[in-house]
């Protein structure tokens, strides 16, 4: 019991009890404002029951909203911050639905606050959690729109549904922001779907033209604008939710960026070998359904701790010229681990965002420094010392997503391939699929959710990609010289 109460206690769930508690307090608060205080000076149960009916609603809704966020992103849990942070997101979209009805705006608008909510949450989260914070909040509002006696149950029931099919519409198409329009597109198709949706139930009501369309421009302006606004916001939700979002890895995939500039003039060789396996990476992942983009951009950074010593690393080297030769195996192995920290240091250095990090963490993993070992090995070897392999393996960790285990793998069969004298497709794929094999039976991806058939896909478009890298050329034929009388006699004959 005691092992069990510490377990509990440092999952973090007490303290985000107590944050949901304080919630559904609040939240009760917000929607029965002024209602609580309507029954007379000499009989409180009116108000009573009202805030007492709103309470126990606001609290099996929150307690289910709580278990959603337990089985779906349980870092919320175990992270105060950002329970902290989601919670006064919600409790403020409470208070602009409550404003709302007080100022007897149209039904229609409770999709406003929804989709900034949708939009928040699929940006940060996924799109999943998106669609059951947004049905959260959509039952939620519509608590609060039971106080307006103006507004029919027909009518509050079509607010309800134009508001989740709008909501759905613009979450299952905001997978991905690539483009800097790309939330002022999907809020426009959804502002046209809350349009037709509005239109239809204002008819189901018998309501005149007029009416229904002014409701439903209401609704379809109000998701229009929050396309606009949620562009503006982008950066700050990305700074207060500390996610990146594909805007942001484009920004930094630019080879203008200030570290990446540095990679080119002062490492070329790994700037070339960087975008290799960018390219590589990519395929790669869009072939599993994996972020594609992440891969690259995170391949870009991933070798960026050579910046330190370049002159170590052998696509940096001039012909003929090894620094190492001069050097022991042992602190050759030091030079070539320490490129990880120092990559590390260099990526905190330029505020490269942190998802970026994992890649110049894990792309080596744990795995052996071969060509030191086996030299440490042979030299110890004549005076009869064995060297442990535990010496020359990289700190770690390992690949933790399939991005990261993707770009462990590229890397890995990117140098091996082009070490390679007579790189055929046969050969290539052999390369690939010993460099998995070895990778896999060394444990390195047990601890990201790979599966082995999307190993093999992985493994098939890394060969397919470097097949495009190496493929044969034509052996274009020599210009033979004329010869000496030939070319006497045609200046002969041109100055005659």
């Amino acid at each position: 019991m005691a092992a069990r109460r510490q377990r509990f206690y440092d999952s973090g769930a007490p303290a985000s009890i107590l944050m949901l508690i304080l919630f559904i307090v609040l939240a009760t608060l917000i929607l029965s404002l002024n209602l609580s205080t309507q029954g007379t000076s000499g009989n409180i149960w009116p108000g009573s029951k009202i805030l007492l009916v709103y309470g126990v609603i606001v609290m099996f809704l929150s307690i289910g909203m709580g278990l959603y966020v337990a089985a779906h992103q349980r870092r919320i849990i175990q992270n105060h911050l950002r329970g902290s942070v989601l919670l006064t997101c919600l409790l403020i979209m409470i208070v602009l639905v409550r404003l709302g009805v007080r100022q007897d705006w149209s039904a229609y608008l409770i999709v406003v606050p929804v989709m900034i909510t949708a939009t928040m949450m699929t940006i940060a989260y996924s799109q999943r959690f998106a669609l059951g914070l947004s049905a959260f909040l959509g039952m939620i509002s519509m608590l609060a729109l039971a106080e307006n006696e103006a507004i029919t149950f027909r009518e509050g029931m079509g607010a309800l549904l134009a508001t989740g099919s709008g909501t759905g519409i613009a979450i299952l198409m905001l997978r991905e922001i690539r483009t800097r329009t790309k939330l002022i597109e999907v809020c426009c198709i959804a502002g046209i779907v809350v349009f037709v949706m509005t239109v239809v139930f204002e008819l189901w009501q018998n309501n005149n033209w007029q009416s229904l369309l002014w409701k439903g421009a209401w609704g379809a302006g109000g998701t229009i604008a929050v396309g606009f606004v949620m562009q503006g916001l982008l950066p700050l939700i990305e700074r207060v939710f500390r996610v990146c979002t594909n805007m942001t890895l484009l920004d930094y995939s630019g080879a203008t960026r200030p570290l990446l500039r540095r990679l080119a003039v002062e490492a070329p060789g790994t700037f070339n070998h960087s975008w290799q396996i960018g390219m590589l990476s990519e395929a790669a992942a869009e072939a599993i359904g994996a972020n594609g983009l992440l891969c690259r951009v995170g391949s870009y950074y991933h070798d960026v701790g050579k910046l330190i010593k370049p002159r170590y690393f052998v696509e940096n080297q001039a012909e003929n010229v090894n620094q190492h030769k001069e050097l022991s195996p042992t602190m050759s192995r030091m030079i070539i681990i320490g490129h990880v920290k120092d990559g590390l240091e260099l990526l905190r250095e330029y505020k490269i965002p942190k998802v970026l990090h994992q890649f110049t963490a894990t792309h080596h993993g744990t795995t052996v420094v071969a060509y030191f070992y086996h030299e440490a090995t042979k030299k110890e070897s004549e005076d009869g010392r064995v060297v442990p392999e535990t010496e020359f393996r990289y700190p770690g960790p390992k690949p933790q997503s399939k991005e990261s285990a993707i770009v462990m793998l590229a890397d890995a069969v990117e140098g091996a391939s082009r070490a390679m004298q007579e790189p055929t497709p046969s050969r290539i794929e052999n390369v690939v699929t010993d460099m998995a094999m070895i990778r896999l039976q060394d444990g390195q991806f047990d601890e990201c959710d790979l599966t082995m058939r999307e190993l093999h896909q992985i493994e098939g478009s890394l060969v397919k990609s470097l097949c495009g890298m190496y493929h044969g050329r034509i052996a274009y034929p020599k210009q033979e010289k004329p010869a000496k009388n030939q070319t006497d006699t045609t200046k002969t004959t041109n100055a005659n």
